[in-house]
């Protein structure tokens, strides 16, 4: 059978088999985990962990570097998985992964990525460490389909790089942040305690594999990865994507009518209802098998309703992202 056909026999026995869990929320965000008897224990390393060893690296290509690409180099003897939208600190910028990777043990490859600080151009390090924050879920939407779009057009994991500088930059007005090097990570710094309010409320709950999140009783996004072991590491690392959208959209907000009567606030079956219709437009869309840049493959979907990838490795899912448009 095709490598398509299996794939997506694949995703969409995953999907199926997941089961969603209670809704928490705080403000305007809402959040419901993820779990699925498919769920197991992972054979691979964490970028954050990996990254802490001396056996592997993350570096620029060559001494005077390229924007849309890093070097990575393991030299460990697992697998290492970095996660679409992860942060990577250092070297002469800034810059955020363009989709998941699983780089396989002692391999040394050429990853994609964007940069998230368009102000600087220089060495601070020569090596990259991880940042405390993903891509905020808006952008990494938006990157998704630019990502999709190279794809097709020339199998590329490249984004549209303007689109990415200007939402940033955008991003930043909006929260009146005045960054040196226009860095993504300072709009973080600025609001983190505001941030740290939202991540107080969410907890990870035993066996969970992901979750689906909700802005203003909407849904925006879901990231459900295919171990029991990833979601307890990098939860609030993505959810932190979300609290910046989320604290985004309340400023959007009238503020007499916020004070004069607090938002309307969906009930459990409306929110499992919105999910699970959403999973079933994941499941439905049209599917695209492209090589990953590193262990197994990628399918790639989209629609005027979602947007999104499934990392496929060994025949079982790794990661899936979506994004609602």
């Amino acid at each position: 059978m095709e490598a398509k056909k299996v794939n997506t026999k694949i995703m969409s026995g995953f999907v199926d088999s997941v089961r969603i869990g209670e809704p928490t929320t705080f403000q305007n965000l809402t959040v419901l985990p993820i779990f699925s008897e498919q769920g197991r224990s992972n054979g691979f390393s964490l970028l954050d962990d990996a990254i802490r060893t001396d056996k592997f690296r993350v570096t620029e290509v060559s001494d005077s570097g390229t924007v849309p690409e890093l070097k990575v180099i393991n030299q460990l003897d697992t697998n290492v998985l970095i996660i679409d939208g992860e942060e990577l600190v250092g070297a002469k910028q800034n810059r955020i992964v363009n989709t998941t990777i699983l780089v396989g043990k002692e391999t040394e490859v050429v990853i994609p990525v964007s940069c998230v600080e368009h102000g600087r151009w220089h060495y601070r390090t020569k090596q990259f460490s991880t940042g405390r924050s993903h891509l905020y879920a808006d952008l990494r939407r938006k990157k998704s389909k630019s990502v999709h779009r190279n794809l097709q057009a020339c199998a590329s994991f490249h984004s549209n790089q303007s689109e990415i500088w200007d939402d940033i930059s955008e991003k930043a007005a909006k929260f009146s942040v005045n960054s040196e090097t226009h860095a993504m990570n300072d709009i973080y710094e600025t609001h983190e305690g505001r941030i740290k309010e939202y991540e107080k409320q969410f907890t990870v709950a035993p066996d969970q594999i992901g979750f689906v999140a909700f802005i203003g009783g909407k849904i925006v996004g879901i990231d459900i990865f295919g171990s029991t072991s990833v979601i307890p590491k990098v939860y609030k690392k993505l959810l932190r994507g979300y609290v910046l959208d989320a604290l985004d959209h309340d400023r959007t907000l009238d503020r007499q009518k916020e004070e004069s009567a607090k938002p309307e606030v969906s009930g459990t079956k409306e929110f499992h209802d919105q999910a699970k219709a959403f999973l079933g437009r994941i499941k439905s869309s049209k599917k695209e098998v492209y090589k990953s840049v590193g262990e197994g493959d990628e399918l790639r979907f989209g629609n005027k309703q979602v947007n999104g990838f499934a990392l496929i490795n060994n025949e079982e899912v790794v990661h899936m992202a979506a994004f609602a448009e």
